[in-house]
């Protein structure tokens, strides 16, 4: 079984993500784009060299529009800019993208394949394998579970949007009481079941604030202790 990750944006703090995977033999494709997201400390271009000396770079945009609901053409400049500005950032080839709030559409997918690109990520989840190189799907999202932290509606969504796939797959909700233990459940339902691979992406500055790093850690620590799991890039999945 592949396991993979990705990472979104482009946060100084993915410097830190890639050393902790390196830990764990485990590697990523780091999506970044050169605007700057929510205050945050973005990778400066020798930070991104050195990141993509271990790992894979792909793009994100230029702005991160969603791409659905702007004018064509101006989503094609956000795809072909991105991915010239990604090589010249890295100095090394740029195939791989993944959509601003995981949003798409046929139309959307046709000017990525038209950019020069071989594959896309969206941000779909509890997924272990997918069909369309160009809205690959993820399994797990590393975020707080089973509540949001906000106090509102939206606290129940990771519960309530988990439920029905965790149920398909006969594994009990109870027992996941945290990110850690979902993502300890849905790797092992995936390896018994001999799934393609197993996909986990998020953001690391999300991993800062929430203080998920030993979490984090501790799961690339469960995954390490599997046999046959070979890791690899994104791009592994849709060549």
């Amino acid at each position: 079984m592949i396991f993979t990750t990705s990472w979104d944006d482009g946060y100084a703090l993915d410097l830190h993500m890639g050393d902790l995977l390196r830990k764990y033999g485990a590697t990523g494709t780091f999506y970044i784009s050169p605007l700057e997201q929510h205050g945050k400390q973005m990778l400066s271009s020798e930070q991104i060299k050195m990141l993509g000396r271990q790992h894979e770079i792909g793009a994100h945009t230029m702005t991160h529009p969603n791409l659905t609901q702007i004018p064509m053409g101006d989503a094609m400049r956000e795809l072909t800019e991105s991915k010239r500005w990604v090589e010249e950032q890295s100095g090394s080839p740029c195939t791989m993208f993944c959509y601003p709030f995981g949003s798409t559409n046929a139309g959307i997918e046709q000017l990525v394949r038209k950019a020069g690109f071989i594959g896309a990520r969206t941000t779909e989840r509890f997924a272990f394998e997918g069909s369309n190189p160009f809205a690959f799907p993820t399994s797990l999202q590393i975020y707080p579970f089973p509540f949001r932290p906000v106090f509102s509606r939206k606290m129940f969504d990771p519960v309530r949007t988990a439920r029905p796939h965790l149920k398909k797959m006969g594994i009990p909700l109870f027992i996941c009481r945290s990110c850690l233990r979902l993502a300890m459940a849905l790797f092992h339902h995936a390896y018994e079941n001999k799934r393609p691979w197993f996909h986990l992406w998020g953001h690391s500055a999300e991993v800062e604030k929430y203080r998920m790093w030993e979490d984090l850690e501790a799961f690339l620590k469960y995954v390490s202790i599997f046999k046959n799991i070979e890791y690899a890039p994104n791009s592994t999945l849709v060549r």
